[in-house]
């Protein structure tokens, strides 16, 4: 058991004794010429500072000889053991209440104003009246703006200059030291608020985004410095917001998730570490401040002998109440007394405000001594069984609540206060964060109702229940920063959080969902960050409708926000079940086109009936044809329309003016960007007229065209030709023309018009890099290439087939290819067009020097069923070389272009 013996039973001598050890002490000793009364030195410390009160004074060099007065001397009692713990922490506590006082009125007389509504309140330790012998105060100044005039200054300015003017009077140091190290930091909102704050702005804080954590805070507050009547009026208006009489299930999962998060598993290694910190580590200080805190706070609405400020009282209000065992409460006060008197002699070393015993051994024996230890094994083996039985205390706490939740992280992840906690910062580097520290101020923001999704308490309250699984589920991506920052984004996009948490909450695996796809798809991060509410199409898509319904909508813009409402809920669905696996890539490519066709077919439809309200009915039919991706069913996540619009009209007069208006409709319906984003980017160059004519062709001119004008690249785009929506019978006419030219024209000239555009597409656009896997080398475009110089001079007729899968198939069943080149084609295909679908969900530009994240990595080998990444290269640059080898030899020595 852990005992604290006196050094001598005279003051003098436990100074002089101490004095070997400590080096503060000795100077000290030498500088008051060891005159060690305490009485005499108490008196003497208080008459200071009420000289520098009154002004009777210099402050500055009065209030540093105050405090080395009031330091010896209380330093003399404890270790004389002629004062307890509670003395100790009063005395310490009392002198610096006089010292603020007496600050605070010194600098208010420099700008010539009374102090009258301005006050200064003291919380944590020091409103305990439990502050340690070198401890920093933490303090918050108000001011009453109805009280406080501000002398010839506004009383915001004036109360701001005063209470910074305070702060650097007590903390600088000088020849003489410090007095106290002032934090003002506990005030409402410090990053955004000044150092003195109007009573009605911080009522307002408190009403409005006040935390659990700053109930807990207030719990100790009282008035140390100022107008007294005025602070205890502010006192007395915060009751309601500390003392709630009834909490809701989320506040008190709160304050036991802030529990959790602090100290949840400490293994041996820091249980048995010799050079602990004794107030923040396992079984410190801490742990029984916040054994007693989280009582109170959900307790102690509905019993007012909770509301007290002492740790020692509130204990014993615990035990009266029959909360805690007498027992507990009993090895918790005297465990409570030991570590803070151990706290007050390590800062008696050399005044520093530090809780850690030393690491060196003669340092540390210089605590030990200071305890009246005369051996360091025994003091420290001590030390850590009295720091085992608060830390099992402690996890007792609420402990049919912790195992109800399985711990998602093992460490602290502590975001209340002001200062980043060390062992938070520690867990968070663990876990894969580079800058943890700018993790914490980020989620401290969020947690002072900074985004609109924790401006409500039972957001912020939601928030604090999920953080630890989403950090978590953030290091298990490999790309902890990554995600991280995307989740930033999307998160303060939310309008409101309550319901996209609660989700959260209740559903963890969509939780890891969701960090997973932020963390490998930068694409779908982005989308979801401008559009939120697309999370809930999660859990949702079952209910939903298969497609909008435009009949009631009022007009065109409305259906244009209609589909693209439903097209961002599917596009986001397909993404989703792409990335993780729940679809196959060829999957993914029917799903992108068919969804890609039904916005095409409502928006046509909507086109249509706009075009015929505002111009009359239509003077013929009309079809839609895709080509390129769309025509073959191969869309991906990031794939253009490539469409034209054809009409037969049987020279009606003005037939060519509606079907233009018709299609300029469907383009903007289709790519124009509206408050509900865009459906599709919109290529229309591949019309008979190209970028010069009319966006409507006639099928007369189209006929024309592509039987006397149309060049090769053009030929080989109809081998992609699909119709899309619009007359059935003038689609088949436009499939048949297409058929005819595909089958007819030289060969040879085919040849080298294909070989001469794919050097001149080298050329122009040559690949970004080795994952540009359209134009690399042995890459899409040359399979595509081969696939269609193969179909324009086959010998045999070729159907109109425009998926490229099919359309390879019938050229094995004609005979074209040889089942070896057909297999080599036709699983490069396969292998190039899974990788792609990831890669352009993920993704929205390819370059050179891309950077793969690890788990994009992992993404890419499951989709082209790779077992790693090395793997998955080694197979990629294979069948590049293959296809780049069947270029050469099919096409490629054909090029007339040098």
């Amino acid at each position: 058991m852990f005992r604290l013996t006196a050094l001598s039973e005279d003051p003098k001598n436990a100074i002089a004794l101490a004095a070997e050890h400590a080096p503060y002490l000795a100077q000290l000793q030498t500088k008051l010429d060891g005159a060690i009364d305490p009485a005499f030195l108490l008196d003497q410390a208080r008459a200071l500072c009420r000289a520098t009160k009154a002004g009777e004074v210099e402050a500055g060099p009065c209030l540093r000889e105050a405090k080395q007065a009031a330091h010896l001397a209380i330093a003399a009692l404890d270790l004389s053991g002629q004062a307890d713990l509670a003395e100790v922490t009063h005395l310490i506590t009392e002198f610096a209440d006089a010292a603020t006082d007496a600050a605070l009125t010194a600098v208010a007389r420099t700008y010539e104003c009374m102090t009258d509504g301005l006050f200064v309140t003291a919380l944590g330790k020091m409103g305990a009246h439990e502050l340690n012998y070198s401890s920093d105060i933490d303090v918050a100044a108000f001011f009453d703006p109805d009280q406080f005039s501000g002398g010839v200054r506004e009383p915001s300015d004036a109360a701001a200059r005063i209470i910074r003017d305070m702060s650097t009077l007590l903390s600088q140091h000088t020849a003489n030291g410090y007095v106290f190290r002032t934090d003002l930091r506990l005030r409402p909102d410090p990053s955004s608020t000044p150092v003195a704050v109007s009573t009605r702005r911080a009522s307002l804080y408190y009403e409005s985004v006040g935390q659990n954590w700053e109930r807990m805070v207030w719990i100790k507050g009282r008035i140390a410095a100022g107008d007294q009547a005025a602070g205890r009026a502010f006192l007395d208006d915060m009751q309601p917001f500390i003392w709630r009489r009834h909490l809701d299930y989320w506040a008190i999962s709160d304050v036991h998730a802030i529990k959790d998060m602090i100290n949840a598993k400490a293994g041996d290694g820091a249980l048995n570490d010799a050079a602990a910190d004794l107030k923040l580590g396992p079984g410190g200080i801490r742990e029984i401040e916040f054994f007693v805190q989280t009582q109170q706070i959900i307790l102690g609405g509905r019993h007012p002998q909770l509301r007290v400020r002492s740790t020692e009282a509130g204990l014993a209000r615990l035990t009266e109440l029959g909360i805690v065992s007498a027992e507990v409460s009993h090895e918790l006060i005297a465990a409570y007394r030991a570590l803070r008197a151990v706290e007050h002699r390590i800062q008696m070393l050399n005044d520093e405000q530090t809780h850690t015993l030393p690491a060196f051994e003669t340092k540390r024996a210089a605590v030990a001594a200071l305890c009246g230890y005369s051996e360091l094994d025994g003091f420290d083996a001590d030390l850590i069984a009295l720091r085992r039985r608060v830390h099992a205390h402690y996890q007792d706490l609420f402990a049919d609540e912790l195992r109800k939740r399985a711990r998602a992280v093992e460490g602290n992840l502590v975001f209340t206060g002001v200062d980043d906690d060390p062992r938070t910062v520690t867990t968070l580097q663990e876990m894969g964060f580079s800058a943890p520290s700018q993790v914490i101020d980020r989620i401290r923001q969020w947690h002072r109702g900074r985004t609109p999704a924790t401006r409500s308490a039972r957001g912020r309250e939601l928030l604090t229940a999920i953080l630890p699984d989403l950090l978590a589920a953030m290091g298990r991506t490999g790309e902890a920063d990554e995600a991280f920052r995307r989740f930033g984004r999307f998160f303060e996009g939310l309008r409101a959080g309550v319901q996209t948490l609660s989700m959260l909450v209740a559903r963890p695996a969509l939780m890891d969902d969701l960090v997973t796809t932020l963390a490998i798809a930068p694409r779908i991060a982005d989308i979801l960050a401008r559009r939120p509410g697309l999370l809930e199409a999660l859990v949702s898509f079952a209910d939903r409708k298969p497609e909008p319904d435009l009949s009631a909508a009022t007009d065109f813009e409305t259906q244009m926000d209609a589909v693209r409402r439903w097209h961002g809920e599917r596009a986001f669905l397909i993404g989703h079940e792409l990335l993780h696996g729940q679809l196959a890539a060829r999957d993914a490519a029917t799903a992108w086109s068919d969804l890609a066709d039904k916005c095409i077919q409502l928006m046509a439809r909507a086109a249509e009936d706009e075009t015929i309200r505002r111009y009359g009915p239509a003077p013929g039919v009309w079809a839609v044809i895709g080509l390129g991706k769309l025509g073959g069913g191969e869309m991906t996540g990031a794939s253009d329309l490539d469409l034209l619009v054809i009409y037969d009209a049987k020279d009606a007069p003005d037939a060519q003016s509606w079907f233009t208006l018709f299609t300029q409709r469907l383009i903007a319906g289709l790519s124009a960007e509206t408050a509900e984003g865009r459906l599709y980017e919109t290529d229309m160059r591949l019309r008979p007229s190209g970028r010069a004519g009319p966006v409507a062709t006639s099928m007369k001119a189209f006929e024309t065209y592509h039987q006397t004008s149309a060049w090769t690249w053009e030929h080989m785009a109809l081998t992609r030709l699909r119709a899309i929506t619009g007359d059935q019978e003038l689609s088949q006419h436009v499939r048949e023309t297409a058929e005819r030219v595909i089958n007819s024209g030289e060969t040879e000239m085919r040849t080298r018009d294909i070989a001469d555009m794919r050097g001149r597409l080298h050329r122009d656009k040559p690949p970004a890099g080795d994952w540009d896997l359209k134009m690399r080398a042995g890459g899409l475009v040359d399979v595509e290439f081969i696939t269609q110089h193969a179909i324009l001079t086959a010998a045999s007729h070729q159907a109109l087939i425009p998926d490229l899968i099919g359309a390879q198939a019938q050229l094995l069943e004609t005979g074209i290819w040889s089942p070896e080149e057909h297999a080599v084609l036709k699983e490069a295909f396969e292998f190039l067009q899974a990788l792609q679908q990831v890669q352009r969900m993920a993704q929205d530009t390819i370059t050179a020097d891309m950077q793969l994240s690890e788990a994009l990595k992992d993404r890419l080998c499951r989709a082209a069923s790779c077992s790693d990444f090395d793997a998955l290269e080694a197979r990629l640059a294979a069948i590049s070389g293959t296809i780049s080898a069947l270029f050469q030899k099919k096409i490629a020595g054909f090029a007339t272009e040098p």
